[in-house]
């Protein structure tokens, strides 16, 4: 599996500039809820959609489109984002996300101090936007029931979690 996981350093924001990012954070809040629809990781300075399941179940070409295309007014969105400004998060995004400290989900509290706990927890599989370099027609999943990443077929449906640089 880490040999796989280690093909997967494509995208916008490689791991080695999380690693950087994420060594210079404070004690803050790991995340922030910005009162727009929106929640900002302290750690990555990346800003998530706060509605993690928006768009339920897709395929990888239909989620692509749908994270593209995402502006202001959908999704409880109020912080004048336009189309284009969104994507879905690389496969080392969603590594940097996870905290295997705990399970279902595999995430941590706004304080970073312990596990989510709060509403709706987070579950099932979500994609990247990271392909598999090695077989056309593949791309990296992550699960947060468990923390695992994984290739599957494009075809399949997982669910869509869109993200979009800090300002």
């Amino acid at each position: 599996m880490l040999a796989l996981q280690a093909l997967a350093g494509e995208g916008p924001m490689l791991e080695k500039e999380l690693e950087a990012r994420l060594s210079s954070v404070s004690s803050s809040n790991r995340y922030t809820d910005n009162g727009d629809g929106t929640v900002t990781d302290n750690r990555s300075g990346l800003i998530w959609l706060k509605n993690a399941n928006c768009f339920g179940r897709q395929d990888w070409e239909t989620t692509m489109r749908s994270a593209a295309e995402l502006a202001h007014g959908q999704c409880g969105l109020r912080e004048g984002s336009r189309a284009g400004m969104w994507r879905l998060p690389t496969i080392d995004e969603w590594k940097a996300m996870i905290d295997e400290k705990y399970t279902w989900p595999v995430l941590s509290n706004a304080a970073g101090t312990g596990k989510w706990e709060e509403g709706d927890a987070f579950s099932g599989y979500y994609w990247s936007s990271t392909p598999f370099a090695t077989v056309t027609g593949y791309a990296w999943v992550v699960s947060l029931d468990g923390g695992s990443v994984f290739v599957t077929s494009k075809t399949l449906t997982r669910y869509v979690w869109p993200v979009r640089d800090g300002q």
